[in-house]
């Protein structure tokens, strides 16, 4: 189940959606839009794309239940039945809604190529650039004879509040899992989309006359009204590069690296995206040199500047990892589909890689549950890595945002396991767990023409620990504002010099104010221990037990890596690690609440903070019972308005 909160905001964006979804458009502007689709061939279409999300998306319900999919398919084919048929632009605008249901940033509905050629050239777009800071909508870059400032708050376009706007359009962005705040981006500006969801989805909600009627606030709280001529995609996609805007991200990872030293100490890479196969180039030949700058001139600190960076190819992450990572490891676990059998489905599939059309069954691993895991060795996802020899090996501070995902969010959830790196800004997007993504088909209704994408693999990063349905948290909240943003200021990157600034903290052993030292659980190293995993059923409420070994390795800095074995299914064998905080109060991010000695159990550690279960959000107690020759980890949880509950409990012995 959902939290309650996330709930609510779900059946309110449907609601908000339907409210739009068949309101007629203030002026037709692109006539394919307004093709009629017979209520036969909406039922036609919607039946193909729920059975081929359902039987190959890997992801199809990992975070609503099929029965609430069905239902959202059927509503589309009862509402076209009703209505003897709908427009082709309101059944691409329902397909749409019905996708980002799945919570997958990488499933989404492309324009019918009627539609988007109809657009082209026409003057359709805001003639501005602008962004959401603080949740208001605030213009970053704007011709000088166009009556808008950098800076500038819109208010409302054409009569509508943009506060009413933005929440009609933002049902329609898809984000991974949870990751709400990550629809921030796409709101006023996408690359997957033509154009921001406003543009992009506001001219089908409302129709899009040849000006706009803009009322925006300045920086000194007086409104205006500025009746702004509207312009082509082209020319919306070209302002930034027209208008020279200084460190506008760049679309191929071939721009989109840049070096500079700060100071005598740290140096500056920023990386805009991962994507490397519309203008191909060795990652490796454009990290080389960096990496060989800072080691070559003693450098202790890099600043990473990943925020722009929604990811991209798997080459070019993996080329930056070899640089960053501490060991030797594989930034990705295991690559899993949901069916090998396409029948019915592959005449309305195409993808860039044939071999997902017709897999071979002897490079997969069935599992029980009827998915399938690909074999090592076939794709470079799972690859492990071996550090290049000129690795950084000093302090490294990443700078995160809302505009993180995908394989952005991919290296940055391994990074973040290191001691030595510490997350400055923003809360991501995409999953730290890993998300559905890889290759991709693309689906083609063939009634109306509309093009859907739907992932082929669900990826497991290689991390110990992970929120589900999450991204990550930043170890430094500093995000942007207003005000700083009118000032031109950069908070995360300031909060970043400053840390470099500061003397690094040493690794000698906490003080005796410290609750907890990495030293208390090496008592464990080893490979002899072996026991029993007993755990919760939710829905049954029984309890099961199962065999399981661990080996335990020393500890290095402030962390301990271990990893359990489960007998006869071997596929859920998993690595796990426990790193102390440097002032010795929290443990793999959970607060110690209770040290003590017993003389059964040994040393104690009890840890409190706050996660998820079973779907929800709940607090997590964790209590640690280690000894020479018994070791215990016990998981208690509490959902909202109940009790403690236990969860599971590993004991082992030796």
């Amino acid at each position: 189940m959902k939290p309650t909160t996330l709930l609510r905001h779900h059946a309110a964006g449907i609601a908000a959606a339907a409210a739009f979804l068949f309101a007629t458009p203030v002026e037709a502007q692109d006539a394919p839009r307004d093709r009629w689709v017979s209520a036969d061939q909406v039922a036609s279409d919607i039946a193909l794309a729920s059975e081929a999300y359902a039987r190959i998306h890997p992801g199809y319900t990992r975070y609503i239940d099929q029965a609430e999919m069905d239902k959202a398919w059927a509503d589309i084919a009862q509402r076209a039945q009703e209505n003897d048929g709908m427009r082709l632009g309101d059944l691409y605008l329902a397909v749409q809604r019905v996708l980002t249901l799945i919570r997958c940033d990488h499933t989404k509905a492309e324009l019918p190529s009627s539609m988007r050629e109809a657009r082209m050239g026409q003057p359709l777009y805001l003639p501005f650039r602008w962004q959401l800071v603080e949740g208001r909508g605030i213009i970053r870059l704007a011709p000088a004879d166009s009556g808008f400032e950098r800076g500038d708050e819109i208010v409302a376009i054409d009569g509508r509040p943009l506060g009413t706007i933005v929440d009609a359009v933002a049902p329609y962005i898809p984000v991974d899992g949870y990751t709400e705040w990550s629809r921030n981006g796409g709101v006023s500006e996408s690359l997957e989309f033509m154009g921001g969801g406003v543009d992009h989805f506001g001219m089908l909600l409302w129709g899009a006359t040849s000006a706009a009627n803009i009322t925006v606030r300045g920086a000194n709280g007086e409104e205006r009204r500025v009746e702004a001529p509207r312009i082509s995609f082209e020319a919306w996609t070209q302002l930034a590069r027209d208008l020279g805007e200084e460190g506008a991200a760049a679309a191929n990872f071939a721009d989109a690296v840049h070096f500079e030293p700060i100071g005598a100490d740290t140096g500056y890479l920023r990386v805009d995206t991962f994507v490397n196969y519309r203008d191909p180039v060795d990652p490796k030949a454009v990290f080389e040199p960096i990496f060989n700058s800072l080691a070559e001139e003693g450098r202790s600190t890099l600043i990473l500047d990943l925020r722009e960076n929604g990811g991209g190819s798997t080459d070019a992450a993996q080329a930056l990892a070899t640089y960053l990572l501490e060991e030797t490891q594989p930034l990705k676990l295991s690559m899993k589909v949901a069916t090998l059998d396409l029948t019915g489905l592959r005449e309305h599939l195409t993808t860039w890689d044939a071999r997902a059309l017709n897999p071979d069954p002897r490079g997969f691993i069935a599992n029980p549950d009827g998915t399938y895991t690909l074999r090592d060795g076939i794709a470079e996802d799972t690859a492990v890595l071996e550090p290049a020899d000129a690795a950084f090996r000093g302090r490294l501070i990443v700078l995160t945002s809302n505009n993180n995902s995908s394989g952005s969010t991919n290296l940055l959830s391994v990074l973040e396991q290191q001691d030595r790196t510490t997350l400055v800004g923003e809360r991501t997007g995409g999953s730290a767990e890993g998300p559905n993504a890889g290759i991709q088909f693309t689906l083609t209704l063939p009634e109306s023409g509309i093009r859907t994408r739907i992932p082929v693999f669900r990826f497991r990063n290689n991390v110990a620990t992970f929120e589900e349905g999450m991204g990550l948290s930043p170890d430094i909240f500093a995000p942007m504002t207003i005000e700083a943003f009118r000032a031109g200021r950069d908070p995360a990157l300031e909060t970043a010099i400053e840390i470099a600034a500061e003397t690094q903290p040493d690794e000698t052993p906490p003080t005796q104010a410290a609750l907890a030292s990495v030293d208390d659980f090496a008592v464990l190293a080893g490979d002899t221990w072996s026991g029993a995993l007993e755990y919760l059923n939710y829905g049954s409420e029984e309890r099961s037990t199962i065999p399981v070994r661990m080996t335990a390795r020393e500890p290095q800095g402030r962390t301990m890596r271990y990893g359990f074995a489960y007998p006869g299914e071997e596929d859920k064998n998993a690595n796990d690690r426990l790193r102390v905080s440097r002032d010795g109060a929290q443990i793999n991010g959970y607060a110690i609440t209770q040290r003590f000695s017993d003389q059964v159990r040994g040393l104690v550690l009890v840890t409190q903070g706050s996660g998820r279960d079973d779907n929800r959000a709940a607090d997590i107690r964790l209590t640690y019972d280690i000894g020479a020759e018994r070791f215990v980890i016990t998981k208690d949880v509490r959902f909202a308005g109940g009790d403690w509950i236990n969860r599971n409990a590993y004991t082992l012995t030796r």
